[in-house]
């Protein structure tokens, strides 16, 4: 009689789903790297766009670089941001971003070819933070 019992409870306790822990992605433990070092050295990304745009991004508002959403996902703030363009090199999109202890600036960079000169055929972000007294 206690067998039938038994196997049920067993069941029951095997198959009831626990809460889980997300794992990081490679992107987030490289923020985490960064801020955790702040040695102030650049670390670029550069497969971290699966798919490539065909132009640049015209309006700064529909920008989105991946490694700022999550610093701001930290609490980070938006302090400076920039764009440009390097003679004969790539379009540089430049945010710093800060919170009470550390400070870290992320660049994306569109480079494109020579040959077709508005085709862009790689994207790469790039990180480096640095501890602040304040």
């Amino acid at each position: 009689m206690n067998y039938p019992l038994t196997l049920l409870s067993i069941l029951f306790f095997s198959c009831s789903e626990k809460a889980k822990i997300l794992p990081l992605n490679f992107n987030q433990k490289i923020v985490d790297f960064a801020i955790e070092n702040s040695n102030d050295n650049f670390i670029e990304l550069p497969n971290i766009y699966d798919n490539l745009p065909k132009e640049i991004v015209d309006k700064d508002e529909d920008e989105k670089l991946i490694l700022v959403q999550i610093l701001k996902s930290k609490g980070f703030k938006v302090k400076e941001w920039g764009r440009g363009n390097h003679p004969m090199g790539p379009r540089i999109i430049m945010l710093k971003l800060n919170n009470e202890y550390c400070e870290c600036e992320v660049q994306k960079k569109y480079y494109s070819s020579d040959h077709l000169p508005g085709e862009i055929y790689k994207i790469t972000e790039s990180i480096r933070c640095k501890n602040v007294i304040r």
